[in-house]
């Protein structure tokens, strides 16, 4: 009996420390991104707190502040500005999708806010920055349709923005982003053509074509795209289709070099940011 009692002692006493070691092990590797220690404060202490952080572009701590005046007070004029600088902070975080998430949320929760065309606004520039790797190089060999979802939804979001606010500070430089978009997007789609027309799918790329004519109008694209279309229509054998997309060329782009005889380039283009930024152009 005694024997037992003592096997007893020893089991629970080595119970007792492998319990402490585990909860030491689970304090030491359950570290925070942030070092800051939030505790209950008023809203616009938190606030306050949250707008020093992001003020000094220390976008961890200012999430953190601002998720806790989310969670403690979800209603009130700090609550309401708070989301929005959320949203702004997740996206110099490069948190792409709970910026657009933390946006979304603002945008039908607060339809009323002063700043409401900020929130549009910011949404569209989101979705352009974070396409901003693919927009450097446009490579249909290897691409094609992928990576083009940011591109769009960025247009869309702008196209919204301006519909909604045409007076909004924000509105001139949104219409250059569109601007931009709208020529990067037609570019890319002419690329595409370009390389089905190579690989002897021209139906392929015939298709391309009249998207950018009909989507990308006023583009640098839509007299390529003629172009492209006709050459495409000639191997088809499709004689009278093709004098006709010749007919469209020649009455809007008089001067285009294939009207000329010349060879069409099909060699797919690099582009760099700048050679599509319309701010990039003005010295």
């Amino acid at each position: 009996m005694k024997l037992i009692k003592k096997y007893m002692r020893k089991l629970y006493t080595t119970s007792l420390i492998l319990l402490l070691l585990i909860s030491l092990s689970a304090c030491k590797g359950n570290k925070k991104k942030s070092t800051v220690e939030v505790t209950k404060h008023s809203a616009e202490t938190l606030y306050n707190k949250a707008k020093k952080y992001m003020e000094l572009e220390i976008w961890d701590n200012a999430i953190l502040f601002y998720k806790n005046l989310r969670n403690q007070y979800p209603f009130g004029r700090y609550a309401e500005q708070g989301t929005l600088e959320l949203a702004y902070s997740y996206y110099r975080d490069y948190d792409m999708e709970l910026a657009i998430s933390t946006l979304d949320r603002f945008i039908k929760n607060y339809p009323a806010h002063e700043h409401l065309d900020y929130a549009y606004y910011l949404k569209g520039l989101v979705y352009f920055e974070s396409d901003r790797g693919f927009f450097q190089r446009i490579k249909p060999d290897t691409a094609l349709d992928r990576n083009q979802e940011n591109a769009k939804q960025a247009f869309v979001a702008f196209k919204t923005f301006i519909e909604k606010f045409p007076n909004s500070q924000y509105t001139p430089d949104a219409r250059q982003r569109l601007i931009y978009l709208r020529n990067k997007l037609g570019a890319f789609e002419l690329q595409v053509a370009k390389y089905y027309l190579r690989r002897k799918a021209y139906v392929a790329a015939i298709n391309r074509c009249k998207y950018v004519i009909e989507t990308f109008q006023k583009t640098g694209a839509v007299a390529d795209s003629l172009a492209v279309m006709a050459q495409a229509y000639k191997e088809l054998h499709e004689d009278e289709l093709a004098k006709t997309s010749l007919a469209v060329l020649q009455e809007n782009f008089p001067n285009h070099p294939y009207l000329k005889g010349e060879p069409l380039d099909l060699k797919i283009n690099v582009f760099s940011f700048k050679d599509l930024w319309i701010f990039s152009k003005k010295k």
